[in-house]
């Protein structure tokens, strides 16, 4: 496993930390500014772990 997969691994789980918290102590919140910067990141960072998996 590279840095790159691992790192990719753990912003994952950091993430899904992260939603199920904000759901539970705001679960009001209907414009979410901050899935602009994330949903990018991960989605980069998936795509070098998949192409690193399967080379």
């Amino acid at each position: 496993m590279t840095k790159v997969q691992k790192t990719t691994l753990i912003l994952i789980i950091a993430y899904l930390i992260w939603e199920i918290s904000l759901r539970i102590w705001s679960p009001e919140a209907n414009i979410r500014v901050d899935l602009l910067f994330i949903y990018p990141v991960l989605i980069v960072l998936i795509i070098i772990s998949l192409v690193q998996k399967f080379k």
